[in-house]
């Protein structure tokens, strides 16, 4: 994952930086002093945008100053370095499963990804804001169902020995109710955040090491707006 956010890190960083160059003045006879030169002005640099808005799904999100939102070219690109985070079903998933678990996963869309990234450093950071439509899935009626109902679809796969996965949990942040789980292996920890809303699941996942990013997309979402 580290490599992942190092790569975007560097996209962020890159900027254009204008140097003014002084022309060489002409001489003139010593009576005509030539007028001082004008100060070079500042090149207007464009705001970076923190703030992810969906009108379809009715919320906003504002991200913090050190953290940087993904163009679209974001899987794309980081899939030319040989990494894949398309959604499949994993190879250790039996046959039945695995087909129910892809079934799932074509009703699922990614909206933004999100990272929080320094060079050299190994406590990075990346939210992944994701819906799925809930038209197969009557019995969802909440967050708390859609979270139950992943992890049975846990229980019925051959999982590696190192993930694990919390009990479906509840968290009030500020006026809005989520439910949430928590699922790590070696390759580090996940909480995923979600809401259901007009029958789609919205789910924020964050995967990080530092449990101030934890804190930091809980006050994300505490402060987000989410509109009836």
């Amino acid at each position: 994952m580290n490599k992942v956010l190092l790569i975007l890190a560097a996209w962020s960083c890159l900027g254009v930086t204008t140097f003014a160059q002084r022309r060489p003045v002409a001489k003139r006879p010593a009576a005509k002093r030539p007028a001082a030169a004008k100060p070079a002005q500042p090149v207007p640099v464009k705001p970076v945008s923190h703030t992810y808005t969906s009108e379809l799904h009715r919320f906003s999100i504002t991200f913090p100053d050190n953290w940087y939102i993904a163009d679209d070219k974001f899987d794309e690109k980081i899939e030319k370095e040989g990494i894949d985070l398309s959604l499949k079903a994993p190879d250790t998933a039996d046959p039945m499963a695995k087909a129910r678990l892809d079934r799932s996963l074509q009703n699922v869309k990614i909206l933004i990804t999100a990272v929080r990234a320094t060079p050299n450093s190994t406590n990075n950071a990346i939210i992944r804001v994701s819906t799925e439509n809930l038209i197969l899935k009557p019995q969802v009626r909440d967050a708390v169902d859609y979270f139950d109902l992943m992890r049975s679809m846990f229980q019925s796969m051959k999982l590696p020995a190192d993930f694990k996965y919390s009990e479906t949990q509840a968290e009030q942040l500020g006026r809005h109710q989520f439910a949430f789980l928590d699922v790590s292996s070696n390759a580090g920890k996940k909480r995923m955040y979600a809401t259901v809303r007009n029958r789609y699941a919205i789910m924020f996942t964050l995967s990080y090491t530092n449990d101030e990013d934890l804190q930091t997309l809980r006050q994300i979402l505490a402060k987000g707006e989410f509109l009836r």
